[in-house]
């Protein structure tokens, strides 16, 4: 099994590196058909701000969403990334907030808190004025 990093699966998808992307989407579809590629949740997190940066909400989810179904990836603690990626299409914090959320109270915390308003809205969150 090959784990990428960010960098890696940003080229495949936003293809603003032509030659990079090639390569990357390359090693990623072979990695698929071999021994399957692994994607830390820190990879998921990184790439949503990555993918935020240039496109929409909806597109990001989906993107992430398709990463998490793809035949050859698997997910670190997926059904926590299922968790947070649902979590971010009810509500108006991002995916990597409802990331920090699913495994700190999978860890066992009881309570998240930041200066974040959308994120301080969530559930278990609270914001700090």
């Amino acid at each position: 099994m090959l784990a990428a990093d960010t960098n890696v699966w940003a080229r495949a998808y936003l293809n603003d590196e032509p030659a990079q992307a090639r390569k990357a989407r390359a090693a990623l579809a072979e990695a698929r058909s071999a021994g399957g590629v692994f994607v830390p949740l820190l990879v998921l997190a990184e790439l949503s701000w990555v993918l935020r940066a240039r496109w929409e909400r909806a597109t990001v989810l989906d993107t992430i969403e398709g990463l998490l179904q793809t035949k050859g990836v698997a997910v670190e603690s997926a059904a926590v990334a299922w968790k947070a990626l649902e979590a971010s299409r009810k509500g108006a914090a991002g995916f990597a907030d409802h990331l920090i959320a699913e495994i700190s109270f999978g860890a066992g915390a009881d309570e998240v808190i930041t200066f974040d308003k959308a994120f301080g809205r969530v559930a278990g969150v609270r914001r700090l004025r």
